[in-house]
């Protein structure tokens, strides 16, 4: 007599999903753990094609990595979430990296790349909107 069991095996889309989630989570309360989470949701992202997945775990990663004092690990994935964002046509993700890349840059004592990276996320009309929703940012408060 064999006993039923449920054997149910989330797919590869759902596991990137729970993992995006963890890393956001793990962003807003432990920065220091969301790392890891979010650089394995980035490789999941990256083999699925999952262009939204993917430019959200380079973000978490990056912006991880800045908290780590990682300034130009963070500055090269911020840089590629960027471009994913921008090849989305996401505002709100775009102005979000180039917020943690001036933050990247200031803290690794470039103040004039700083401020120009500062500079063209001041452009984005939606600023105020975009800054009210980025908790991300508490983390680098001076």
């Amino acid at each position: 007599m064999s006993a039923l069991t449920n054997t149910y095996q989330p797919t590869v889309r759902e596991n990137l999903q729970r993992l995006l989630c963890e890393a956001w989570h793990k962003l807003e309360q432990q920065p220091l753990e969301s790392g890891a989470l979010a650089q394995r949701a980035e490789h999941l992202a990256r083999c699925t094609g999952e262009n939204r997945a993917w430019a959200q775990s380079l973000f978490v990663w990056g912006v991880a990595s800045l908290y780590e004092g990682q300034t130009h690990q963070a500055i090269t994935l911020l840089s590629r979430a960027l471009a994913v964002y921008r090849f989305l046509g996401d505002e709100e993700g775009q102005w979000s990296c180039l917020k943690a890349i001036a933050l990247a840059w200031h803290h690794a004592g470039d103040t004039v790349q700083a401020l120009e990276t500062h500079a063209v996320a001041g452009r984005f009309k939606r600023q105020a909107e975009f800054l009210a929703r980025a908790t991300w940012l508490r983390w680098f408060a001076d």
